[in-house]
């Protein structure tokens, strides 16, 4: 086993399978025809019913109550297995059996994840149910935008743990709570009252905002430009208005499961880190001094 595959085991998080769970997906799964539709909704709906009430327990609010949701008809030709997360949008929960060394992810998942009638796709977790389907394993995640996603097999040592879902997850909550600045729209020329356009060509535009920290001014410049392959460039730009940067300040941005930060040793004009992002990834750049601190929040 790889140490990566090992750390995943690890942090991996076991849980109980309960007659009621059993029960209610046996229910649901025989609204299907076929034998085949009935046994993976069945065991699709365990892994919803286990997430739901593991979530539930840290304290995310779910909702599986909504009438459609549990309708076959209604569904159509959905696979029944999302989990909603209130405020954060869906969780895609799959099956991986005991040994398995990948996850095959449809196309039509993959291009597929603002177009799901029961909300945005934030991410897909992946469960594996024990044959006595008296206990199931929480394995591991990879978040909607992610390198990973854009091929449809993934190894599972590739996958993301359970300890970066829920950092995950606390960032899209956070997110959902702020105001946040749509990077995409300035490649269309539509731009924020906060933010002055500084420069603008054909493929790049850049733009800048003053910021207030520590008694201090900033001023934040993003610069942004897309490739053919939908990928996003983006560089951040960071200087103060009085010149130099105060020493031991930081700039940070959040870096796959990791935070990069730089910070101000000697003198220095001006800190500058380039990011490239999928189309749609989440992100923010935090400017620190000692205690005080602030964050802009973007959408790529």
């Amino acid at each position: 086993m790889s140490d990566k595959l090992n750390v995943l085991r690890e942090l991996a998080i076991p849980f109980p399978v309960t007659v009621s769970f059993r029960r209610q997906a046996r229910a649901y799964a025989l609204q299907y025809f076929t034998q085949d539709a009935q046994q993976r909704t069945y065991l699709n709906t365990l892994a919803v019913l286990i997430a739901d009430a593991y979530f539930r327990m840290l304290g995310f609010k779910t909702n599986l109550a909504k009438p459609e949701r549990w309708n076959a008809a209604h569904r159509l030709w959905n696979e029944a297995n999302e989990l909603e997360l209130a405020g954060l949008g869906n969780l895609e929960c799959r099956i991986i059996a005991t040994g398995q060394q990948s996850v095959i992810l449809p196309p039509e998942s993959l291009s597929n994840a603002f177009s799901n009638p029961f909300g945005v796709r934030i991410g897909y977790l992946f469960v594996e149910i024990a044959s006595s389907e008296k206990v199931a394993t929480l394995v591991g995640f990879l978040p909607a935008f992610h390198p990973e996603t854009t091929d449809a097999e993934v190894a599972i040592a590739d996958l993301q743990s359970m300890d970066d879902l829920i950092d995950y997850l606390t960032l899209t909550q956070e997110f959902a709570e702020k105001k946040i600045t749509y990077l995409r729209n300035w490649l269309n020329n539509v731009y924020e009252a906060d933010w002055e356009l500084s420069m603008r060509d054909l493929k790049t535009a850049t733009c800048k905002k003053k910021l207030q920290l520590a008694r201090q001014v900033f001023e934040m410049q993003l610069s942004v430009s897309q490739s053919n392959n939908e990928l996003i460039f983006v560089r951040v730009n960071v200087k103060s208005e009085s010149g130099s940067l105060p020493g031991g300040m930081q700039v940070s941005v959040p870096d796959e499961s990791d935070i990069y930060t730089e910070t101000v040793n000697e003198t220095a004009n001006l800190i500058s880190i380039p990011l490239e992002l999928s189309s749609g990834e989440e992100f923010w750049v935090e400017l620190r001094i000692g205690e005080a601190l602030i964050r802009e929040y973007f959408i790529a």
